[in-house]
């Protein structure tokens, strides 16, 4: 995942340990704050982030330019391992077109394999080993992008759960990040982001075909 940043100054960085409840300007939710600990093993971090307001208001200006087509990392959250390691956690949001969800037959085929895990969000959300991806409807009123989804992106590096718990806890973390900003952007009751959701193990029963 591209480490992209919107066009804003207004962004912060804390050198200080604290916290999953407050990375990022207390961008998680109670139970993914919990997750970002589960999934790290570690219970202090440090970050770099874009507040919210002024990052949802570049996201929504370049909702039907080129430019919205790059990845803005929102977040980054870092933690010392060992010294010679670094765990890190970012997450991003970018524009895409519905037609950009993966095809079926690769999505059953990376499911069989067991490489791919969906989830019941958005109009299509995955999860592996070491990203986490939402991808929801959140055109402004006065846009015609009606074809547009937001994708919410979450990339991971060094971190200590594996397998579902690990898919788990990414997807969880992610969506606290996507519903603050379908929040701030006003399309938070039509995004079909609930607090709680459940894993899907057909694809044909995806959020997109219902």
């Amino acid at each position: 995942m591209a480490a992209a940043s919107c066009s804003t100054n207004d962004g912060a960085q804390n050198g200080s340990a604290m916290p999953a409840a407050r990375v990022c300007n207390s961008l998680l939710s109670r139970v993914a704050a919990g997750q970002l600990d589960g999934l790290t093993g570690l219970s202090e971090f440090t970050d770099e982030h874009k507040r919210v307001p002024a990052y949802s208001s570049a996201l929504r200006t370049m909702e039907a330019s080129e430019e919205g087509r790059k990845e803005q990392e929102l977040c980054r959250i870092t933690a010392d391992l060992d010294k010679a390691s670094l765990l890190t956690v970012a997450i991003s949001f970018w524009w895409s077109d519905a037609q950009d969800i993966r095809p079926h037959s690769e999505i059953s085929r990376r499911m069989k394999s067991g490489d791919l895990t969906l989830y019941s969000l958005g109009a299509h959300s995955e999860a592996n080993d070491y990203s986490a991806t939402i991808q929801f409807s959140c055109s402004g009123s006065n846009s015609r992008q009606s074809g547009k989804l937001l994708r919410a992106g979450l990339w991971s590096t060094n971190t200590k759960l594996t397998g579902q718990a690990g898919r788990s806890a990414r997807i969880t973390i992610l969506n606290a990040a996507a519903r603050k900003i379908a929040r701030q952007l006003n399309c938070l009751d039509t995004a079909n982001l609930p607090e709680t959701f459940h894993k899907i193990s057909d694809p044909q029963r995806s959020p997109k075909n219902g």
